[in-house]
């Protein structure tokens, strides 16, 4: 997805439109704008129509925060990026396969997936791919796993908490150390709590 892209779906959204309402206000197709915004297909969107599309959808009031939205995009997109090997780990496990069996299916050597897996080395959309056919899965699956706010939630956290930790410094992982040694706290405080309960009450 380029930056206008981005900006016309920002501005689609922030009007309320479907992608078919929006389309016919800017007297474009459906697939078109589809495109654009995805920034996949063949269409393309000069700096002229772009200017007109703004206007057609009350954007000139927004343009000061344009890089904003192209920034926070991007980021986002960056740190979904980060999780695809949180994805792939959690596909080749679900498929009962070993790195090794992993590496003579995709054709990729065991060191790498390892690495992709561990967020070490990133992973083209290409690429991605095709260790998702090799594992026996569509693309399609793989936006599920990775974006998809239901689905999503079968990976591990786990996965992307090793990916994650290797993105931030001593600092940060300190701080992250004594959230979670402070929620094992509580946790055991809690059940010792229900414990107590359990017994004044004789509930068991």
């Amino acid at each position: 997805m380029d930056n206008y892209g981005v900006i016309i779906r920002h501005l689609r959204q922030l009007s309320g439109l479907s992608v078919q309402q929006a389309a016919q206000q800017i007297g474009r197709s459906k697939g078109w704008l589809s495109e654009i915004e995805n920034g996949k297909g063949r269409s393309r969107v000069s700096e002229t129509e772009f200017q007109r599309i703004i206007k057609i959808l009350h954007g000139t009031q927004f343009v000061p925060l344009f890089k904003t939205w192209v920034a926070n995009f991007k980021n986002k997109q960056r740190i979904n990026n980060t999780f695809d090997g949180a994805v792939l780990k959690f596909i080749r496990i679900k498929k009962n396969l070993s790195l090794e069996n992993a590496s003579k299916l995709t054709k990729i050597s065991s060191a790498q997936l390892s690495k992709i897996e561990n967020g070490i080395n990133p992973v083209t959309h290409d690429l991605r791919n095709q260790i998702m056919v090799a594992y026996g899965y569509s693309p399609t699956s793989f936006k599920n796993l990775s974006s998809d706010p239901v689905r999503s939630r079968v990976v591990p956290y786990s996965y992307k908490l090793a990916i994650a930790l290797k993105a931030l410094n001593e600092n940060q992982i300190e701080k992250i150390f004594y959230f979670a040694q402070e929620l094992l706290q509580n946790t055991k405080d809690l059940e010792s709590c229900f414990t107590n309960q359990r017994d004044k009450t004789g509930v068991r």
